[in-house]
């Protein structure tokens, strides 16, 4: 899934199209089957897998959060209305979340392309659009070694670093390190610079994450090799 998501805030990005992300597809395996094997296929078939949410389940969730964002400039235009929608559809989303101990998941690693959040810090909604971050952010996470960074692209290049500390299974304590002012001027963080992230959704395509003060964050991969 690489259609890229060009959000910036005077450019909607429209209805479904070839602009929107395309999921993966799993298909059924082509050898032969067994007596056991048929049957657990054949229950996938209408939407069923024993011990969890079907893959099909699964990408149409996240097909209908996808067309619920899109047109949403990662968050900048969504209205109360538009936010609440969004909470029930990821809501629906965490209930089948295939790797619930996000952080022993490799997936959770590399770089990802922040589509969606209800954070004000980020959006700076109310500001003039020429003041507030217009081309793509993104996150890279190594929850291996406790490190993050966020970084913004045009027109500011900002970026902070992070050291990330288990607390749950999902969920990490964050401790800002350093910003960078346009890239360039490097301002250590104070030790209050610190929250909490929890993952609450992970595959090899989306993640969802929600911030300690009631945020929500929507990503999707870029590029799994990404290093902080």
């Amino acid at each position: 899934m690489r259609c890229q998501l060009q959000q910036t805030s005077r450019t909607s990005l429209g209805s479904r199209s070839a602009c929107q992300p395309q999921l993966s597809r799993k298909f059924a395996p082509t050898q032969p089957l067994s007596s056991t094997s048929r049957v657990v296929t054949q229950a996938g078939l209408f939407g069923l897998q024993f011990g969890g949410a079907s893959a099909t389940d699964v990408n149409s969730k996240k097909e209908e959060l996808l067309a619920a964002i899109q047109p949403l400039q990662r968050g900048v235009s969504a209205t109360e209305d538009d936010q609440k929608d969004v909470e029930q559809l990821i809501k629906k989303l965490e209930k089948v979340n295939p790797n619930p101990k996000s952080l022993a998941s490799p997936l959770i690693n590399g770089k990802w392309k922040l589509i969606y959040t209800t954070s004000q810090s980020i959006l700076q909604s109310k500001r003039p659009a020429v003041l507030r971050p217009n081309g793509p952010i993104f996150q890279y996470i190594d929850a291996p070694n406790g490190k993050a960074r966020n970084q913004e692209s045009w027109p500011f290049f900002n970026s902070v670093a992070a050291d990330l500390s288990p607390e749950t299974n999902s969920r990490v304590g964050v401790q800002f390190t350093q910003f960078k002012i346009f890239g360039l001027l490097p301002i250590t963080a104070p030790e209050s610079a610190k929250g909490k992230l929890d993952t609450t959704f992970v595959d090899e395509e989306l993640r969802i994450s929600r911030g300690d003060k009631g945020n929500l964050f929507v990503l999707m991969m870029e590029d799994p090799s990404g290093k902080p």
